[in-house]
């Protein structure tokens, strides 16, 4: 029988869900690296070197299923994030051209405007949560890059629908003993009678749009399109389950990293102030591709993404047995890369919990150092189009605003729909 890596007990697991501040880097500590975790997946063995992830993210993909699929198998069925082998392959082959290159691109004036108008929304001296804002922001980027809607009832409803479903979010919806409809009541009802809702939208508009001889440049419209190798296209079950994906995974992930962003370049005025001096030398008009390449933008969203990582832990369920840093794994076994921990190792970035984008400036890190998309064969596939937002939307408001941070202490975690946020939302006021 194997032996796996000693942990902390389920008391311990427990105590991490509903106390974010007992992170897996303290875990880690305790216990050493790998060691094993008790998780809604089964036993879970975590390693945080870069030794380790190398090892997870350099097998072969065939020794891996998708340990989502459990939770998630029963929301996405055909989703990216849920299938395996020769289907995961080609689903990913079929929904890349979209997130990348001049396809990518063209949406850079939708999350302009979209950054614009949320902006000038905003009224001097009033104080507001900024996870609000980036949350409309990406919502309204989504709906128009994603869905292809621009007309305004329909951005409404979708926008409803989509503010719903977040907010029926809850971790417990992830447990596969609570998914069950309990005659109505409770989290997994709450969440199927709003996603079922969605779901009819999305059907209605994708029926529109095949029958449509309108060319349109949107994600949705894209896939339809899409054809494999053998002349197959996606299923429509197939263009649902990755579009409320994008949903689950690019717009509040998103939407959270920007949040962190302007808070901690509040935190931080010196590098607000040295931000200010990169961007003040362009005009708000700079077109989309310039901004992109602005270094110290991107040295700032990358250190935000190291400090605040969208996913804590990258996770693989094992279909055959594995050796992962000398211990020799069963198949069923769970093994993830945790990236919060990995990415406050002092030994790879001095002074780890502090806020210091000059790390990437003239330094790259290896895959299994800096891994805030996750890593090997199921990499996201949005990352590019994730960063790209998030340096237009920021290099927009930040040519158009100053903000004072409300803040007084530090922020803590807490649990949002598919990822981890700033608890209160990061209070902040405009000041013009």
């Amino acid at each position: 029988m194997a032996t796996l890596p000693k942990g902390p007990s389920k008391l311990a697991m427990i105590r991490m869900m509903f106390d974010l501040s007992y992170t897996l880097a303290d875990m880690a500590r305790d216990y050493g690296d790998p060691l094993t975790m008790p998780s809604a997946f089964g036993p879970m063995v975590i390693t945080i070197a870069p030794e380790g992830n190398k090892e997870i993210f350099t097998a072969d993909p065939e020794l891996f299923t998708a340990s989502a699929a459990d939770s998630f198998g029963r929301v996405i069925r055909t989703s990216v994030l849920v299938t395996s082998g020769a289907q995961h392959k080609r689903q990913r082959k079929l929904l890349a051209p979209p997130f990348h290159g001049q396809r990518m691109r063209s949406y850079g004036t939708v999350m302009r405007n979209a950054a614009t108008e949320w902006a000038l929304r905003l009224a001097p001296g009033n104080p507001f949560a900024m996870i609000y804002t980036t949350q409309a922001i990406t919502l309204d980027v989504i709906i128009e890059a994603v869905f292809g809607v621009d007309q305004n009832e329909r951005v409404e409803q979708f926008r409803t629908d989509l503010l719903e479903l977040l907010g029926s979010f809850s971790p417990l919806i992830f447990l596969r003993p609570l998914q069950h409809e309990f005659g109505g009541i409770g989290p997994w009802a709450r969440f199927q009678k709003v996603f079922r809702r969605l779901e009819q939208h999305v059907v209605a508009l994708t029926t529109e749009r095949r029958k449509s001889q309108e060319s349109k440049e949107d994600i949705l419209s894209l896939l339809l399109c899409a054809q494999d190798d053998e002349g197959q296209s996606l299923s429509d079950q197939e263009i649902l389950d990755q579009l409320l994906t994008v949903v689950f995974a690019g717009h509040e992930t998103t939407a959270v990293m920007l949040a962190w962003a302007f808070y901690l370049l509040h935190k931080y005025p010196d590098k607000l102030d040295k931000l200010h001096q990169e961007i003040d030398a362009h005009p708000l008009d700079l077109e989309a591709d310039a901004i992109a390449k602005l270094p110290y933008l991107e040295a700032v969203i990358n250190e935000t993404l190291r400090l605040y990582p969208p996913i804590h832990v990258i996770h693989r369920r094992l279909a055959q047995p594995m050796k992962l840093m000398g211990y020799d794994l069963p198949a069923g076994v769970v093994v993830a890369a945790g990236a919060y921990a990995t990415h406050r190792l002092p030994s790879i970035y001095p002074e780890p919990e502090q806020f210091v984008p000059e790390r990437f400036i003239g330094k790259t890190y290896s895959p299994f150092e800096f891994l805030p998309w996750g890593g090997g064969a199921r990499r996201c596939l949005g990352a590019a189009f994730a960063m790209y937002e998030m340096k237009i939307v920021l290099f927009t408001i930040l040519k158009q605003c100053r903000f004072a941070l409300l803040e007084t202490e530090e922020v803590k975690l807490t649990h949002r729909a598919g990822t981890v946020g700033p608890k209160g939302g990061i209070r902040m006021m405009l000041q013009r």
